[in-house]
């Protein structure tokens, strides 16, 4: 047979099509630019996209595992047993955690502590343990450039990360749950500085109980009564991302002077006795002039008042916390407080953790003032503090601040009765002016109220500044009086030695003033300040007698 002819292939005039590309993997993870098509981008410490009620969080990977500071503060709240509006919450120092597809958001542990790098550092991170604040997917692929990666913020945040479930099953003994879905996002604030996001988170029972048919032996608390319905709740919180500052010098504590404090155990070395200290919390404050001895500060602490404050209260307010300027001066600065306004038109919440504030707020049991503060748990700093003033006296002089049904204790868990303690004095003022004929709309009336405004709020800036109640007096002489003594009197006291405390009681009884002492040593103490950080800090604390 013949043999078959060779075959030949036709050429086409055109290229051939390029192979289509395969279709994306079940369950594999979409390009990032279509997730966020029609999305509004807002750049900032976390660049935030915002579509419709849906917000992502954008992640960097030089964001991963590196800490910084997030807080969580309620500027809303139901209005009676505890539970009421612009109070500040809680904080942490966070890092997001990248685990398979998941993003963990977790609370680093850092009252246990060792030098990084050590295998003290090793052990102790193998006996102690972080904290799981909330977690959510990936929802993205990695940025073809940036690498970045997109979770959802709603996912993230519309979780119970503040433990307010538990907090409303105490004031009201019914087992009120999150309610996801019909929880939103009010605001969002985004700068290099800080992200914030405002949510508004729904609480709700599906039922109330019906009364049992005997009455309990133990009497329980009734369903809310200020909600139109107790079965739901609407509770804002504001939660705020913030890089972490650099650590700041730290400063003992003195178990002598009144300061809220920051514990933290190191264990690196143990050559000393006490692996645990505590740390003043304090403000930074540094001289603008470092030769002068009164300098104004290179960033003074500012005091934003918020726009719901009565105008007609607004000047006494700012006198209280200027008052403070007094101590302050002793220390080496001039104008270390500033007082600002926020205006009607300013878009900012003060509750996030860019700024202390003063602000008010009501409830249908409420009449207490409180002074909580945020520090960075590394050196003490003190970063943001939210002074909440309730308007019991505004409402009336007599409202009966002692029959509250619910208090509200601060971080440290400390209870502050002042505000109590002067609206009782205020009331007995107020009747002996009506005893006298005089009405309570009189100016009589009107400047003992303010006078009673700006004591409270001297008081509470007294305890953003890092200051307890009077501490040496109902601690420190209580305890000699009952025969206490320190067990270890070698060990180090901080930065003032017994001679010259003795000395400064000495010098400073001249400034005793109506039984009473200023709280300069206190300030000084926290916040004297020095260039060289080399020298032993028992060189800052100086205190002169009175000319």
């Amino acid at each position: 047979p013949s043999p078959a002819a060779p075959a030949t292939a036709s050429v086409s005039a055109t290229p051939p099509a390029a192979p289509a590309s395969p279709p994306a993997a079940p369950g594999a993870l979409r390009p990032m630019k279509d997730i966020l098509k029609d999305a509004k981008s807002s750049p900032g410490f976390f660049t935030l996209h915002q579509k419709d009620e849906k917000v992502w969080l954008e992640i960097l990977p030089s964001q991963l595992n590196q800490p910084f500071f997030f807080s969580y503060n309620i500027p809303r709240s139901v209005g009676e047993r505890g539970l009421y509006g612009s109070q500040m919450g809680g904080s942490k120092l966070v890092e997001f955690r990248k685990i398979g597809n998941q993003i963990q958001l977790i609370a680093k542990n850092t009252q246990f502590f060792a030098k990084e790098g050590t295998p003290q550092a090793q052990f102790v991170s193998e006996s102690f343990s972080d904290s799981l604040m909330s977690s959510a997917a990936v929802v993205s692929a990695p940025h073809p450039e940036t690498k970045s990666i997109l979770i959802e913020a709603n996912a993230l945040l519309f979780s119970d990360i503040p433990g307010y479930q538990t907090r409303l099953e105490g004031s009201f003994r019914m087992p009120f749950s999150l309610d996801t879905r019909n929880t939103s996002f009010s605001a969002i604030k985004n700068t290099s500085a800080l992200t914030g996001l405002e949510v508004k988170a729904h609480f709700a029972v599906p039922k109330l109980s019906a009364p049992p048919m005997t009455p309990s032996p133990v009497p329980m608390p009734p369903p809310p009564s200020a909600t139109p319905d107790p079965r739901s709740l609407f509770v804002s919180f504001y939660y705020s991302f913030m890089p972490l500052p650099e650590p700041m010098q730290t400063r003992l504590a003195d178990e002598r002077v009144g300061f809220f404090t920051v514990a933290r155990t190191d264990y690196t070395t143990d050559l000393i006795i006490k692996s645990k200290a505590h740390l003043l919390k304090r403000w930074r404050l540094e001289k603008m002039d470092a030769n002068a001895a009164v300098s104004e500060p290179k960033k003074p602490i500012v005091y934003w008042l918020d726009k719901n404050i009565p105008e007609k209260y607004r000047a006494s307010v700012t006198q209280g916390v200027l008052e403070w300027n007094k101590a302050f001066e002793k220390a080496g600065f001039k104008n270390a407080l500033v007082v600002k306004q926020q205006q009607a038109t300013d878009d900012f919440n003060n509750m996030d953790a860019k700024h202390t504030s003063i602000r008010w707020f009501t409830g249908a049991d409420v009449g207490f003032a409180i002074g909580p503060s945020q520090a960075d748990p590394r050196t003490g700093e003190i970063l943001d503090a939210d002074i909440g003033m309730s308007d019991v006296f505004t409402r009336g002089a007599r409202r009966a601040v002692v029959e509250d049904l619910g208090r509200v204790r601060g971080a440290d868990g400390e209870l502050c009765d002042h505000a109590e303690a002067a609206a009782q004095e205020l009331h007995y003022a107020l009747d002996l002016l009506e005893a006298r004929g005089l009405e309570l709309d009189t100016p009589e009336a009107e400047a003992l109220a303010q006078a009673y405004l700006k004591d409270v709020i001297m008081h509470e800036v007294g305890h953003t500044l890092g200051l307890r109640h009077n501490f040496r007096a109902s601690t420190m002489y209580d305890l000699k009086q009952i025969g206490a003594r320190n067990a270890l009197q070698g060990r180090a006291k901080g930065m003032t030695g017994k001679g010259f405390l003795y000395q400064l009681e000495k010098l400073y009884e001249v400034y005793r003033a109506d039984e009473k002492l200023p709280a300069s040593y206190e300030v000084v103490y926290g916040h004297a300040w020095k260039v060289n950080k080399l020298l032993d800090e028992s060189s800052i604390v100086k205190f002169y007698p009175k000319q």
